[in-house]
């Protein structure tokens, strides 16, 4: 008896040694673990730091005049009311021209501006990503998109409102170019100049259930329906933010794994 309670001790006290080193070697495991999975999830919020430092750089342009954010086709948008004359697509051609010069220079002014602030809003986001290594697979796309009003121009494979939306955007860009601004000639900017033709997105659509209780004359009711389908001749500037690949690659959680493993 005496001996069995002599042997219980020394073998309790080993039992409990290799609980508590299996212990030890268990919180080491798992301490090391979770460091490394912080050190990935920090490398997600610094990438995730950086895209909404840009998305909020770019909203900054929303509180000016000339650009507005829709959250319906969630894109940042032209706000200036711009029409061209049918089937014309010079902005010396625009509609405010047939009825009073000086208000339209005083819209080519305000058409210049916006795209003095689109080159100023991007040139200090570049200035900005240049400064974080971290930001560099971040650059911008502005779209030049013209639109063209459904008022029937289909001449040919070349006249066709198709074409003359497309022209609208190239015009737009090549004034610009005349007044010193060339947004695609900035270092992180992609310039894309489309014509969406009679869609795209957003477009004046006339009620014609409206029209045609106010104009019961088909005269009439034909006359003013083109004066509100002829608000889609205009253009649109879309600024879009792109973002590359985030960083958080198995390359390069492995990286970490590796700088974990030789420290």
């Amino acid at each position: 008896m005496d001996g069995k309670k002599s042997s219980f001790w020394p073998s309790y006290v080993d039992i409990m040694t290799t609980l508590f080193a299996i212990m030890l070697i268990l919180f080491a495991v798992s301490y090391s673990r979770f460091k490394i999975k912080n050190q990935q999830l920090q490398a997600l919020v610094d990438e995730y730091e950086n895209i909404i430092t840009v998305y909020d750089a770019v909203s900054t342009i929303d509180s000016t005049e000339y650009f507005d954010y829709n959250n319906q086709f969630l894109k940042h948008l032209f706000t200036v009311d711009v029409e061209y004359q049918e089937k014309e697509y010079q902005i010396n051609r625009l509609q405010l021209d047939l009825k009073n010069a000086a208000l339209a220079n005083a819209k080519r002014d305000s058409i210049k501006s916006a795209g003095d602030l689109i080159v100023k809003t991007i040139s200090k986001l570049e200035d900005s990503i240049s400064s974080n290594s971290k930001s560099n697979n971040i650059k911008f796309l502005v779209i030049i998109e013209g639109q063209a009003s459904k008022i029937k121009f289909d001449q040919d494979d070349w006249h066709n409102n198709y074409t003359l939306s497309y022209l609208r955007a190239r015009f737009l860009n090549e004034f610009w170019i005349s007044k010193g601004i060339d947004i695609a000639n900035l270092p992180k900017c992609e310039l894309i100049i489309s014509g969406s033709g009679e869609k795209g997105v957003p477009r004046y659509i006339p009620n014609e259930a409206e029209l045609k209780r106010k104009y019961p004359n088909p005269q009439d009711y034909w006359a003013n329906w083109k004066i509100e389908e002829g608000r889609n001749q205009r253009f649109l500037i879309h600024i879009v933010p792109v973002i590359g690949n985030i960083d958080v690659t198995q390359a390069k959680i492995q990286a970490i794994k590796g700088n974990k493993s030789n420290k």
